[in-house]
């Protein structure tokens, strides 16, 4: 039965160890032997992030090992000591190099979005072109929206097993050489299936990008931080109309696409040269391997296996190291499903349907945006484009200043109780800010096109909207960030999924209900939908950290 490890126990501990170190005729290895913990005995684990993983010695692994008395049993029997590896604790590297990494991310990110959009002032030409009929056309961007909702779940649990920095290459690897494929396409049939593997490889950073923000920045910079990255979700649905309607006008469809992929190239090359792996499980595994290749290029030197210490040369000179512990990757299946898992968190539900409704509406209005502003303003394309400004401009000022508004309400939060660590509920009243603008940027929007009042009265109310979707966006994904900070890829995978879905849905019903009933009542049950899902943010502010309790990660 093991005892409640003391103060005095952990004394004993670091002397124990001392000691036999003093004894030991091998130099030992400090490479990779940063941390210490205790653990009960009935416990053979090591936790990293919020999972256990089983325990596995190192003197069980080395078979040139003879020592009869493992470290273990000459300790105090009421504990034992193992590696642990945190990733709540950031990389330690330089702020401007955060940045800088962050800025990679961030464009890889920016590409998934931008695709999305860049050819839709060309669809007209891109039909001719391939012999398409309208509806094969604008199934290319549903198709593509809808994978960017469900590829990200696959690569979140890939980078929570192989990493961040391989899956990023990877993927970009795919987006270029897709991106090339369409811009050759001979036919519909080829550019609809090198549509698909262009959103597959440009949704990566969508969900590990917040996983690589987790590894990089305290709590208390990641609402900054994430109001940055999640730009490029908000911005490219914007400039990628009025990028490509220009493209499309003096060098012609196909150059949209080439000029996507030059944009891969560069940032293929800028994670080749750049970018570190930022993963805590996979820094823990190398430093491993690392030292697992020493040791065993020392022991082929050692004449006889009698000379070699009875302690094992995973302990260090060091009073704060002990065993070296070495993490297994989980089961294939396991990092597969665990984005899927999330959806079924009423946490992680209640959190993203606020956003993923608000970023449908957007869609719902971008998507029919061209045809208002044409029938009834008589606007040339060049302006109609222009007009997407006052909606990219509203959602990055909301996302930014969001972000730091979540980051101040947990910092004042920890100057009020004078501790460190705080519930991430405490980022949440951030987003009522965004609850009360959307409707009167849906409002304003809608029944100033419906009645003909000036453009520039439904592009104010267009720039209002855009601020709710931002102000809404960052701190829901910033909380979810905070509040499963071990799997914040697969998490975020899973609200992307809902995000996605929305956006994927609303564009499909614009024709048909502004038909109907016309921009004025169509955003009036938009801006009614946008006030109820303020009572998702309620619920989990209220009963967020009893739901997190019982629903673990």
């Amino acid at each position: 039965m093991s005892r409640p490890i003391s103060t005095a126990s952990i004394g004993r501990i670091c002397n124990t160890i001392n000691t036999n170190v003093a004894s030991s005729t091998t130099t030992a290895t400090t490479a990779s032997m940063e941390n210490c913990s205790l653990t009960n005995k009935d416990s053979q684990s090591t936790v990293v992030g919020d999972e256990k993983f089983p325990m596995v010695d190192l003197d069980t692994l080395s078979k040139n090992s003879v020592s009869k008395q493992p470290l273990e049993d000459r300790l105090p029997d009421d504990m034992d000591i193992v590696m642990v590896t945190p990733t709540s604790q950031p990389l330690q590297m330089s702020p401007v190099r955060k940045w800088f990494i962050l800025f990679i991310v961030a464009l890889q990110g920016f590409l998934g979005p931008l695709s999305s959009s860049i050819y839709v002032p060309a669809i007209h030409e891109v039909r001719r072109s391939l012999g398409a009929s309208s509806t094969l056309i604008n199934a290319t961007i549903s198709l593509y929206v809808f994978t960017q909702g469900i590829a990200p779940m696959m690569w979140a649990g890939l980078s929570e097993r192989y990493g961040r920095r391989l899956i990023y290459i990877i993927a970009t690897v795919i987006y270029v050489g897709s991106t090339i494929g369409c811009a050759l396409s001979p036919a519909i049939s080829i550019f609809v299936l090198m549509r698909i593997f262009q959103s597959i490889g440009a949704s990566a950073a969508q969900a590990v990008g917040a996983g690589t923000i987790t590894d990089l920045f305290l709590v208390h910079e990641r609402g900054n931080a994430m109001g940055l990255f999640f730009l490029g979700p908000l911005i490219g649905p914007v400039v990628g109309p009025i990028a490509g309607g220009y493209i499309n006008q003096y060098l012609g469809w196909r150059h949209i696409f080439w000029t996507l992929a030059g944009m891969g190239v560069l940032v293929f090359f800028l994670m080749l040269f750049f970018l570190p792996e930022t993963s805590a499980i996979i820094l823990e595994r190398k430093k491993y391997h690392r030292y697992y290749k020493q040791k065993t290029k020392q022991e082929k030197h050692n004449k006889k296996n009698e000379h070699l210490s009875s302690l094992p040369e995973a302990t260090t000179t060091s009073s704060s190291s002990s065993s070296l512990v070495l993490t297994e990757p989980e089961p294939m299946l396991r990092a597969f499903t665990r984005p899927f898992t999330f959806l079924l968190k009423p946490v992680v539900l209640l959190t993203t349907m606020p956003y993923a409704l608000a970023y449908g509406f957007m869609y719902f209005v971008i998507s029919s945006l061209p045809h208002q502003l044409g029938y009834r303003y008589q606007l040339s394309s060049s302006q109609i484009g222009l007009s997407y400004l006052a909606n990219g401009v509203g959602n990055a000022v909301g996302a930014v200043l969001s972000g730091k508004h979540s980051d101040w309400l947990l910092r004042r939060k920890q100057q009020q109780t004078d501790q460190e660590q705080q519930e991430p509920e405490v980022r949440l009243p951030a987003m009522w800010i965004g609850i009360i603008l959307l409707p009167i940027g849906e409002l304003i929007y809608g029944w100033c096109i419906d009645f003909h009042i000036h453009a520039a009265a439904g592009l104010t109310g267009l720039f209002i909207l855009g601020v709710g979707v931002g102000v809404v966006q960052t701190p829901s994904n910033t909380y979810l960030v905070d509040a499963y900070h071990g799997y914040s890829a697969s998490v975020i995978g899973a609200s992307n999924l809902l995000r996605s879905a929305c956006a994927g849905c609303t564009p499909l019903m614009a024709p048909a209900m502004l038909k109907a009933i016309g921009n004025g009542w169509s955003m009036t049950i938009f801006a009614i939908m946008s006030i109820m899902s303020g009572g998702c943010i309620y619920f989990v502010q209220i009963y967020g950290h009893r739901w997190r309790g019982v629903h673990g990660p």
